[in-house]
């Protein structure tokens, strides 16, 4: 990145980051595994609460990669005759297509498996409002994790702003800005004690309430989104740390500790924020110098193409799958851990056809509006995020 102007003008760069791309994958697997460790199927309660205990964070970790990917790769992207109603066009046949997809589906299992379905669960869902609500039956909805998704509905929404004023600021200035960004997410669990200690999540030793703000919340978790935007400015004005992507790697480590250490709800944002605007920033600068290596691989790159499918079904496998999650049900350890194969196995094809089949026609369908003689090029992001 030494080339770039030190005034903060960016020679043309590279249309794609595939290190990125790759990095979607461990971030999805990141949740699976966390559902996985909730799932109790294992026999013995000491396998489980380990499990519980070691795994229910790297959830946090997963969301909040893609969180800050969201907001980098949308910056890095953006290009000058980008118009605001493209962009917005883009990001709804992005994620709608699955999102409908899957909610539909859950729809179907819950019928089939005999559960209810009200209309708080349901239109909240479908219309990705849900984690607007502090309602736990509301945020799970049809399909839990299209929760992250609504929340990435407000990014989408004002990042055309967000953007202009990032571009406001001085090159000399972003990492100040990164700074402060950060101490914004710092204030947001404090913000948090003052609200209700009951009813209480029993797995993070936290109250629905103080879970709902710090997790759930839509605004409280743009910052994160605002640090992406950020480090992408940083990068690509040539300022970035040259900080080589496997010690940013190494940094994840102490802030996953953190999140063992910390209490709730402090431990679900806080730790992690800083280690993965590193990594996230450090990815990319590989792939501009030419030195991506495993993420930008073939297998990492497809498998990071398909992760947002794999995030928007898996947990649907894991329900009303072989798993039954929920139910409580358990079995010896050789089985148990076959029973997680053939779900990530089940998941894994379903996230590819629906990528094929649902998520690439719709986006080439529908992406951008049919051309006229006197049409304005409305260029698709160069890189998506998913979330997810």
């Amino acid at each position: 990145m030494a080339d770039h102007d030190r005034n903060g003008t960016a020679p043309p760069r590279p249309a794609t980051l595939p290190s990125l791309t790759g990095m979607r994958w461990v971030a999805a697997m990141m949740v699976f595994a966390t559902h996985v460790s909730l799932s109790w199927i294992f026999p013995g309660e000491g396998v489980n609460e380990a499990l519980a205990k070691y795994i229910s964070t790297l959830g946090f970790i997963g969301v909040q990669f893609f969180f800050i990917l969201s907001g980098f790769v949308l910056t890095w992207s953006a290009r000058p005759g980008d118009h605001w109603r493209g962009f917005w066009r883009r990001r709804v046949v992005k994620i709608f297509p699955n999102h409908f997809v899957t909610w539909l589906a859950g729809l179907i299992l819950m019928a089939a498996a005999g559960v209810a379905v009200t209309s708080k669960a349901a239109i909240p869902s479908l219309l990705l409002i849900k984690p607007w609500f502090p309602d736990f039956t509301v945020v799970v909805g049809i399909n839990g994790p299209s929760w992250s998704i609504a929340v990435e509905l407000l990014f989408y929404l004002s990042f055309p702003w967000l953007l202009v004023l990032a571009n406001r600021i001085r090159p000399e200035r972003l990492w100040l800005w990164a700074g402060m960004l950060f101490a914004a997410i710092v204030t947001i669990p404090f913000l948090a004690t003052v609200l209700p200690d009951n009813p209480r999540v029993d797995l993070y030793d936290v109250s629905w309430w103080k879970y709902w703000f710090v997790n759930f919340l839509p605004p409280a978790r743009v910052f994160e989104f605002m640090i992406g935007i950020v480090m992408a400015r940083i990068v690509m004005t040539g300022r970035y740390l040259r900080l080589p992507l496997p010690l940013a790697l190494l940094t994840v480590v102490p802030g996953y500790l953190i999140t063992l250490w910390l209490p709730s709800p402090f431990n679900m944002v806080l730790p992690c924020t800083v280690p993965l605007a590193l990594v996230v920033a450090s990815a990319a600068s590989a792939d501009v110098a030419g030195r991506s290596r495993f993420f930008a691989s073939r297998p990492m790159v497809w498998l990071g193409e398909i992760s947002f499918a794999f995030y928007m079904v898996h947990m649907l496998v894991l329900y009303y799958g072989p798993m039954k999650f929920g139910t409580g049900r358990q079995w010896e350890l050789f089985p148990a851990l076959g029973i997680v194969a053939l779900s990530f196995a089940i998941a894994l094809v379903l996230a590819w056809l629906m990528y094929r089949l649902v998520e690439v026609p719709a986006m080439l369908r529908w992406s951008r509006p049919r051309r006229s003689p006197d049409a304005t090029d409305e260029r698709l992001p160069l890189v998506d995020s998913h979330t997810k």
